[in-house]
């Protein structure tokens, strides 16, 4: 179910890549509007009680999606997290790489579900640039959970400005249980 959902945040992107810019040249994480997008979609390819931001029982944690497929119930988890890295064209600013990437790994613990699934869209990075595989290392790496870039990271490129490029990457993963993590 991960690779569907990674599928799906790419088709997103790709098609609303005109209004992804506006959001990627100031740095503006999407989280919001991408959770809605994304449970349309999921809605659309026949999953069922698709939801945005619903609780189960009496837990106080909200899931960012939550869907049935087959009867299986399925939770999603979804961060925008945007990069600190210089790039012509983009705004200057952010909050630093690492909380943001922190962020991605507590809400895989928190999650804790073989049936979760944990996708991320890391902004901007410049193109051809592979720092983001030391981050999706350490994300694999402390939750103890194999990432296969190949298969589970897709890069997307936007134009920012007619001028300048950067790309976006997706990566999504299954959470599952995990022992001995706080």
């Amino acid at each position: 179910m991960d690779d569907l959902i990674n599928k799906a945040i790419v088709e997103i992107l790709e098609r609303r890549k005109e209004f992804l810019k506006v959001m990627v040249r100031q740095k503006n994480k999407f989280e919001g509007w991408l959770k809605f997008e994304l449970a349309y979609y999921l809605e659309t390819i026949g999953m069922q009680c698709v939801e945005v931001e619903s609780k189960m029982g009496r837990r106080r944690d909200r899931f960012d999606i939550t869907f049935f497929n087959d009867e299986i119930f399925y939770m999603v988890e979804l961060k925008t997290p945007n990069t600190n890295w210089n790039i012509n064209g983009i705004k200057r600013c952010g909050r630093p790489i690492t909380k943001n990437i922190q962020s991605i790994i507590y809400d895989a613990k928190k999650l804790n579900s073989s049936h979760g699934i944990i996708a991320f869209v890391l902004f901007p990075i410049p193109v051809e640039d592979i720092r983001w595989k030391k981050y999706v290392d350490k994300i694999s790496r402390e939750c103890k959970i194999p990432i296969d870039k190949d298969k589970q990271c897709k890069i997307v490129t936007v134009d920012i400005d007619g001028t300048n490029d950067c790309e976006l990457l997706v990566c999504s993963f299954k959470s599952r249980e995990f022992t001995n993590w706080f």
